[in-house]
């Protein structure tokens, strides 16, 4: 948020007895001290209160009126009090935010003199609680030259959850007051997360449709497993033929649908997001660094000395924040087709949370650093400040990079970081995303969540309410069928849980088997195979080897059949056949040299 002050100043002029108006460059004239007061109400309400001592820096000036934009929209209970004396103000709603204007009451003239004022309002803008999780932002005061302090007192509830994240760092805690002084806060916002985990019940309808006389298979994407998410499919009616993940990590679900016939599917979630970003990877990042008809940085466009720069995700980050303008009126308007980056970087003035990411991703890649798509869903208390835009069950759309020093994807949403005039939503995230579908190697498939439409059910297909936290079950692997075809032996890991599994698996080195570690993910109900290379085969018998595989540290004992390189049957068998076929030629050139001679002789 941007906190701007306006002061109309009024000079006395004894030579001409009349008062001018001066310009903002006359605000030098004072000195202002701010302090201003944060206090969270459990019910999620935040009283805001302005604390404003100005000193009048010459004896022949003084103010008149005084204006307060401030970057929230929901204002409630505005006060105004000029040296104890209450006032109405003037309060002016903006799309972003409000002003707040008013005549002060008292003229304080002569130098050194001090004038002391408050203004208080409560909002629902600060704070945004979700379950037992709770975030703060707190606009930056952006100082100007009359400016000499400013500092800020959080106070929140009793009994509040521990601190997940505070940004920038409190100079002093007191109990359940966080105080942040001027020095230590610069032109910065706080950010502040409090609690580690949230979870929400999430119920989602498909509805699928086969207009062919043939049966069709269709399948469609479930809520998958991220870095910051964990899936529990609690029940999903009707079951269908199988599961599976895809290069990007996305859960798909096939069915049939028979010849002109309509399917429609429930599947009910619970989803556990948490703050920070789990350290697993199980894709390959150079599959995401390819140009196509969405992220186009092949494009002319990308050429610019401004974009050529870019080598960072913050850069890069930084540079969409700034070149986008949020078009509020754009999403009425828009088609059901994605524009290009190169598109949105001719149109910068008019964009949605989808022209933010596509431009984030395009410029990333072409920086080399691998990135993709998110859609999904977004809490949002405040559309406004938080929009959500795309059409289907109004999802949201915001990106992630891959780090290749942490080997984790990183979440970020530029989209809300201009909408809320700068919260940072790079080095953290929140509780409020979540994903429904990841877009990597393709930029509109698999369709999310909430665009499984068909002509005759336009409802809304997706429902998510803030649960209790509940205890999640883990994901047990079983070993299924075992095969070996030439030098390799294939395991099938069976996970028959309703969460997906990510882990380590490593097969100890014995005399046959090589030594191998995979990072296995597998999706609910579903198998994946673990391929393991034989280094040594037996000549002639079958070996049942015993051997060790680990799942997550854990160590099981499987016996496994080694093939050899030739099998004993057919061995023999070709070996009879060439002796049978020996002794037969033998005996038959025996026998012809034999009636030779019985014709030679007579």
């Amino acid at each position: 948020m941007k906190t701007k002050l306006c002061l109309l100043l009024l000079f006395l002029s004894t030579l001409f007895h009349f008062t001018v108006t001066r310009p903002v460059q006359a605000l030098a004239k004072f000195s202002t001290n701010y302090q201003v007061n944060y206090t969270v109400y459990p019910s999620g309400v935040t009283h805001v209160k302005f604390l404003i001592n100005q000193v009048n820096n010459l004896s022949v000036v003084y103010a008149t009126e005084f204006s307060l934009s401030v970057n929230h929209t929901r204002l409630e209970n505005i006060r105004v009090a000029d040296e104890n004396a209450s006032l109405v103000p003037n309060v002016i709603r903006t799309r972003n935010g409000s002003i707040i204007s008013f005549s002060f009451l008292n003229k304080v003239v002569g130098k050194d003199k001090k004038h002391f004022f408050t203004i208080e309002y409560d909002t629902t803008d600060v704070t945004t609680k979700v379950g037992n999780t709770w975030e703060i932002n707190i606009p930056k005061l952006e100082p100007d030259e009359n400016t000499v302090d400013h500092n800020i007192i959080l106070t929140l509830p009793l009994n509040f959850p521990q601190p997940a994240f505070i940004d920038p760092k409190p100079s002093a805690i007191v109990n359940n007051n966080y105080y942040f002084s001027g020095k230590s806060l610069g032109n910065r916002h706080i950010s502040a997360v409090f609690g580690q985990e949230q979870y929400y019940r999430v119920i989602l309808d498909y509805h699928l449709q086969n207009n062919t006389k043939k049966k069709s298979i269709q399948k469609i994407a479930l809520p998958p497993d991220t870095n910051y998410q964990k899936v529990l499919i609690e029940k999903i009616d009707p079951r269908p033929e199988k599961f599976e993940t895809d290069i990007d990590g996305n859960w798909l679900a096939t069915y049939t649908v028979d010849p002109d016939e309509k399917l429609d599917i429930k599947a009910n979630l619970a989803i556990k997001v948490s703050f920070l970003p789990a350290t697993k990877n199980n894709s390959h990042p150079e599959a995401f660094l390819q140009s196509n008809n969405i992220w186009d940085y092949d494009n002319p466009i990308f050429t610019i000395p401004d974009i050529q720069s870019l080598r960072t995700p913050k850069a890069i980050y930084d540079f969409v924040v700034d070149k986008f303008t949020y078009d509020f009126n754009k999403v009425s308007k828009l088609k059901t087709q994605k524009l290009s980056a190169s598109e949105s970087l001719k149109q910068p003035e008019s964009a949605i949370c989808s022209d933010f990411t596509n431009t984030f991703i395009a410029i990333s890649r072409k920086a080399g650093i691998p990135a993709r798509e998110l859609q999904g869903f977004a809490l949002s208390e405040n559309p406004d400040l938080k929009p959500l835009s795309l059409k289907q069950d109004v999802l949201h759309s915001w990106p992630e990079f891959f780090d290749s020093e942490k080997n984790t994807w990183v979440q970020i949403d530029p989209t809300w970081a201009k909408t809320t005039q700068g919260i940072d939503y790079f080095n953290k995230l929140d509780f409020n995303h979540i994903v429904f579908v990841i877009h990597g190697t393709d930029p509109n498939m698999p369709i999310t969540a909430g665009g499984y439409k068909n002509g005759d059910n336009q409802n809304k297909d997706v429902s998510v309410e803030p649960i209790s936290e509940m205890e999640f079950p883990s994901a047990q692997i079983a070993i299924g069928e075992i095969k070996q075809t030439d030098g390799v032996v294939s395991i099938e890991l069976k996970n028959n849980n309703p969460v997906g599994f990510f882990g380590s698996i490593n097969i100890e080195k014995n005399q046959y088997i090589s030594d191998n570690t995979n990072q296995v993910t597998i999706a609910p109900f579903s198998s994946e195979p673990l391929r393991i290379g034989v280094n040594h085969r037996p000549l002639l018998n079958k070996r049942l080897v015993t051997t060790i595989i680990s799942i997550n540290g854990a160590r099981y004992e499987q016996r496994i059949q080694i093939e050899p390189l030739f099998s004993p049957v057919p061995l023999f068998s070709g070996i009879g056949g060439l002796f049978v076929a020996g002794t037969f030629l033998t005996r038959r050139l025996y026998l012809r040299r034999r009636q030779r001679k019985t014709t030679l002789h007579r």
